[in-house]
């Protein structure tokens, strides 16, 4: 029961320091809203639109497990990978990932946004993290979400690390056009030096 409510509670700090409170000490530092995705049709907002009911997937998991553990049968569990040492490298995952994604937001400082600002230009991070990543904070999401497939493996967490891995690969790289166009050569220069995931 223990670990249940660990894992639950984890969920949510996790969501409360990746994305809540980085946004609002960007707002209050500079007064720009770092949400930027909108309400529109475009395929940068598309990708906003949907990634939130698959991430709340994850979320629904973490709750039956506390409240209804006999229902994730319905999850089509995976049960060969049911295994005490998978979980550990699980739990070892998204408690890495959650400290590698907050050095990286810390580095990018007033430069995080949740989507992209094409109102603003945000100033070209290549030290720290991203010296060895140009999406550090994507990959330590991508990481997050092995981790919970490892500890929770059924048909959910695997439909939310496919689908994230596919929307996190499009949104990178509208990322990328994007900061090609803002910053140029410095840009393209560092893209030479540095991968695009690690």
């Amino acid at each position: 029961m223990i670990t249940k409510i660990y894992i639950l509670s984890f969920l949510v700090v996790y969501f409360l320091i990746v994305f809540v409170i980085p946004s609002v000490s960007v707002k209050r530092k500079t007064g720009i809203n770092p949400y930027v995705f909108k309400n529109t049709d475009s395929a940068h907002d598309f990708l906003g639109k949907v990634s939130v009911p698959i991430t709340s997937l994850i979320f629904i998991v973490a709750l039956v497990n506390l409240f209804y553990p006999e229902c994730l049968l319905y999850f089509a569990p995976f049960t060969w990978l049911e295994i005490s040492i998978l979980k550990y490298v699980g739990f070892a995952f998204i408690h890495l990932a959650l400290l590698w994604i907050i050095v990286a937001q810390v580095q990018m400082s007033n430069s995080w946004r949740v989507g992209i600002d094409h109102s603003a230009k945000t100033e070209l991070k290549t030290n720290g993290l991203f010296s060895v990543s140009r999406n550090p904070v994507f990959f330590g999401m991508l990481v997050t979400l092995a981790g919970v497939f490892l500890i929770f493996p059924n048909a959910i967490t695997l439909l939310v690390f496919v689908s994230s891995t596919l929307l996190f690969q499009v949104q990178v790289r509208l990322e990328e056009e994007y900061l090609k166009s803002v910053h140029t050569n410095p840009y393209l220069h560092y893209c030479t030096k540095v991968h695009r995931w690690i």
